[in-house]
């Protein structure tokens, strides 16, 4: 698809210039808070306290992992930063013009010293906006591994938090009065059974 219309190009420009993989994370969930509860409650295939039920958990799941993703991701490049620093080392005395790129003995090990597509010497904005970019990239990719952890770690207990406060607000029942079982998921509303009946509880 060819995209003609200058604004267009210029909005898509700037997102992939300035919107990065936190950002695009927390895009993400925010457009999927903004539609798929509405899916689950409007899903005329089962009774209104599943849909209840089902919407909570959706919202339950989209919060905790766009939490978990923002963090994490923005932990990787905030990490990636702090142990790619360098210094540069410049071509003439005007230090316009970059030669080569010396990884700091201490916090550098991180540190790019080539570019793809690019040879020395390079203008110091331009070794920057490079450097820039490399720590993102490579930021997100550290972030992609540690998820492997925080999707048991972090995802699933914020997931059950957050999923036990949202079906109490929408089945408007007190937290107490709510059980989630962790096999099927399902709400069990505890009432008082008359002397002498079967059962203690209530499967909605």
């Amino acid at each position: 698809m060819i995209i003609n219309n200058k604004k267009v190009q210029s909005a898509l420009n700037w997102a992939g210039k300035c919107l990065h993989a936190p950002e695009q994370r927390l895009i993400l969930g925010a457009t999927a808070l903004a539609t798929q509860p509405f899916i689950d409650l409007n899903n005329k295939a089962v009774d209104e306290d599943t849909r209840k039920i089902s919407a909570a958990r959706t919202v339950a799941k989209i919060i905790a992992g766009t939490l978990v993703g923002v963090a994490v991701r923005y932990a990787g490049i905030k990490f990636v930063q702090a142990f790619s620093k360098y210094n540069l080392v410049y071509s003439d005395e005007t230090q316009k013009m970059v030669q080569k790129i010396i990884p700091d003995p201490k916090r550098g090990f991180l540190t790019p010293t080539k570019f793809k597509g690019a040879e020395f010497p390079l203008s110091e904005q331009e070794v920057k906006k490079r450097i820039e970019k490399y720590q993102k990239a490579m930021g997100t990719l550290a972030a992609t591994g540690v998820m492997v952890a925080t999707n048991f770690l972090l995802d699933a207990p914020l997931t059950k938090y957050f999923t036990r406060i949202f079906q109490c607000e929408f089945l408007g029942a007190p937290a107490n009065s709510l059980v989630t079982s962790p096999a099927n998921s399902t709400i069990k509303a505890h009432v008082k059974m008359p002397t002498g009946m079967p059962g203690t509880e209530v499967t909605k």
